[in-house]
């Protein structure tokens, strides 16, 4: 039975996600922000766009984010970067607006879906992109790079302090990963943690209107919910060595969040110059240290794109 604050939590999801269609419109007009959809193997991959007017010639840069995300995450990034080249933020199938699997997927099926849709947009070895993925995202990046290196030009992956662990752990994260029974109980789990939530959210300095949008894409994905986290953890011992085959110039970003304390006392700064030395196959690896954290995508977003410039533009 619910209680009279869970309804009156879900009354006020419900509203933001009325709400969201206004909000969405303005950041269209104001950046330029566009949605769209492609076909791939789940059924229709949904994405946002940005581009300056009469597009770019420059290197297209396509964003993969975090679970249970979604590519609203990346708004006023993608808004920022796509002032001087076109910008792509693909919602991971079954997360946000994309069509997914009944069941948990592997990240070679997130990537291979992932690069189903960039050939269908038109991209391919004769027009490659750049890629930048974040925590579950990086892991399909990674792949993506490696089975199609001539799709990818140049990969940048912001590490989780989980993205170099043993394999023991994890598996073990792998198997402590809850899967919802039903969308009650997703939405009861979610309402009961909204304290903690917007407490942490208020520490991290994340600003409320993109939070508050980022939390509904999560609700969205229902029993998928963590599908993408446990995809994520079954990976974990490939990408220890899948990440050590790239050939791209490699950029590793720095984005911690300070609210979290992982295994070990790990860092995503840790674990980027942990993993820097190893990837001796890569034509560069740099490790790019701005302090940035979970919000600066949203509240210091010049800064990340003004990253993504001088590594897409420089020298390999």
């Amino acid at each position: 039975m619910m209680t009279r604050l869970t309804t009156t939590l879900l009354v006020g999801v419900s509203a933001m996600v009325v709400g969201m269609g206004g909000a969405l419109a303005a950041d269209a007009k104001a950046g330029k922000l566009r949605h769209g959809y492609v076909d791939n193997r789940y059924g229709q991959l949904h994405y946002a766009i940005a581009q300056p007017a009469g597009g770019s010639a420059k290197p297209t840069m396509v964003l993969l984010h975090q679970s249970p995300n979604s590519s609203v995450e990346y708004d006023a990034l993608t808004m920022e970067l796509g002032k001087d080249r076109t910008v792509i933020a693909f919602d991971t199938p079954g997360h946000g607006a994309s069509d997914g699997p009944e069941a948990v997927p592997t990240i070679e099926e997130y990537a291979e879906a992932i690069a189903e849709g960039l050939r269908n947009l038109g991209y391919g070895d004769n027009k490659p992109v750049d890629m930048f993925g974040f925590h579950t995202g990086s892991r399909t990046t990674t792949e993506i790079a490696l089975r199609y290196p001539k799709m990818v030009r140049r990969v940048a992956l912001g590490l989780s302090p989980y993205g170099f662990i043993d394999d023991a752990l994890s598996k073990k994260l792998f198997e402590e990963v809850y899967h919802p029974k039903s969308a009650a109980d997703l939405l009861g789990r979610f309402c009961t943690g909204m304290d903690e939530r917007i407490s942490r959210a208020q520490k991290s300095g994340m600003p409320d209107i993109p939070w508050g949008r980022i939390s509904v894409e999560t609700v969205r994905n229902l029993t998928r919910h963590e599908f993408g986290h446990a995809a994520a953890f079954e990976y974990g011992p490939r990408f220890k060595k899948r990440m050590l085959e790239l050939t791209q110039p490699v950029m590793l970003l720095v984005v911690d969040d300070p609210m979290d304390n992982y295994q070990g006392g790990k860092t995503a700064l840790s674990t980027s110059n942990e993993v820097k030395p190893l990837m001796t196959k890569a034509k560069s690896v740099t490790v790019v240290d701005e302090k940035f954290h979970n919000n600066s995508f949203y509240v210091r977003p010049k800064d990340v794109a003004d990253a993504f410039r001088k590594f897409q533009d420089g020298p390999g």
